[in-house]
């Protein structure tokens, strides 16, 4: 009997998690349709121009794949198309692009806030595990900035894709074809909105996870809280290998 009630969890257990890919599925989706930009379900500080990502049918963008480079520079370093040094002047490169004003129809970018828990935001994460997601009332990206791959970088790439294909079509085949190459990072200012319930809720949750609001704005019934985005970035534009041009 143990072992059915075990095997029917499993089975349940199963179950939800499909529901949530295919829940958060649908939410990714619905924010590409409504902003043509991919969300990032794990966003942190190392997210960079130039890296790669697999993009699956169902689920969020990975970042690790077995088998895929971390980087397009990665991809040339291993095909001998270009040496360390130059792997790290490209990466430096992309790191230290300059932030400038996204030029976005709307000031913000909204969130359902039902996936806040699973954008595995480094500031989310630390409010999420101590104060419940579904207290919230809005939640927001403002003060939207872009990084964003200049022209040059973009040639480089290309010039270096087309040796690859011709000298070692194997490797780009059997490793980068296939996935997309990040060309333009968002970041934003991370703003909450809730009811004045709950803040002091907040406000203990945030103190207990050192956290600090870098603004905050109350109103007759709710309370929005501001923080800075850290470099670290919330959404991207990303762009399939195969179709890459500079």
């Amino acid at each position: 009997m143990g072992d059915l009630i075990i095997f029917l969890f499993a089975l349940d257990q199963k179950k939800a998690d499909l529901d949530l890919v295919k829940r958060f599925t649908m939410e990714i989706r619905k924010f590409r349709s409504e902003y043509n930009l991919e969300l990032i379900p794990a966003s942190h500080e190392g997210i960079f121009l130039g890296d790669l990502v697999w993009d699956p049918i169902l689920g969020p963008p990975d970042f690790s794949r077995k088998g895929m480079p971390n980087t397009i520079y990665t991809a040339f370093l291993d095909a001998g198309l270009i040496t360390n040094a130059d792997w790290g002047k490209f990466r430096e490169e992309n790191q230290e692009t300059v932030l400038v004003d996204a030029h976005f129809a709307t000031r913000h970018v909204d969130v359902n806030v039902e996936f806040i828990s699973e954008l595995q935001h480094p500031k989310i994460g630390k409010i999420s595990s101590e104060f419940k997601p579904d207290k919230l009332s809005k939640f927001t990206f403002g003060n939207l900035q872009v990084r964003e791959m200049d022209d040059l970088m973009r040639i480089k790439i290309d010039h270096f894709l087309e040796q690859m294909k011709a000298s070692r079509w194997s490797d780009y085949d059997g490793s980068i074809r296939r996935v997309y190459l990040i060309t333009e990072l968002y970041y934003g200012t991370i703003r909450m909105l809730i009811e004045k319930q709950f803040s002091t809720e907040l406000e203990a949750s945030m103190e207990k996870v050192e956290l600090q609001a870098s603004g905050k704005s109350e109103g007759s019934h709710a309370v929005e809280y501001a923080f800075s985005h850290d470099n670290v970035p919330f959404a991207m534009r990303i762009e399939r290998v195969r179709n890459f041009n500079g």
